[in-house]
């Protein structure tokens, strides 16, 4: 590794759950740092002041991108608090992701960093279960779908309601 080599994308490892503290870590350091969010869904809030609340979770929990020229940069970035290391193979030395990789997440993210559910099926809509066992049933959105590709419904069934989870391509709008 020479001087004044061109900055490339890693992969960080971080302690747990602090991917959100090493990435502001590393950013005041002056290091790019891409890290993938997914929308889980919303949660109702406990406080009558807030109806529901975005529900945001990491993407990759435990690892974040870091854009930095390693000869140069390498010991700022594993020693940012929130960061355990960096991510290798084989004899330990950490390898360079791929420009192509962070562009894919970027646009498949809508050129940011959080990852929408793209069901659009929204609590209360009435559905019909198209495959399995319950094929034909008409069911209620329970909850949205999560990154997952899942979707909670409500049916009825011997007059009681049951939440059932299933697949979002087993569900139709009406």
């Amino acid at each position: 590794m020479g001087r004044n080599e061109l900055p490339a994308w890693y992969v960080l490892r971080t302690k747990p759950r602090a991917e959100g503290i090493a990435a502001d870590h590393l950013q005041r350091k002056e290091i790019t740092v891409y890290f993938p969010k997914y929308e889980v869904g919303r949660e109702r809030s406990p406080s009558r002041t807030h109806a529901s609340r975005e529900s945001i979770e990491p993407l990759f929990p435990g690892y974040l991108f870091a854009r930095l020229s390693l000869s140069e940069q390498y010991y700022a970035a594993a020693w940012s608090p929130g960061v355990r290391n960096f991510l290798s193979f084989g004899e330990g030395t950490a390898e360079p992701v791929g420009e192509e990789v962070i562009a894919c997440l970027r646009q498949r993210a809508g050129g940011g960093d959080i990852f929408r559910p793209l069901s659009g099926f929204r609590h209360g809509e009435q559905v019909e279960i198209t495959k399995g066992p319950l094929a034909g049933l008409l069911a209620v959105i329970d909850r949205p779908v999560p990154a997952a590709g899942r979707v909670k419904v409500l049916l009825e069934i011997l007059r009681r309601q049951t939440r059932v989870e299933l697949p979002v391509s087993a569900v139709a709008r009406l």
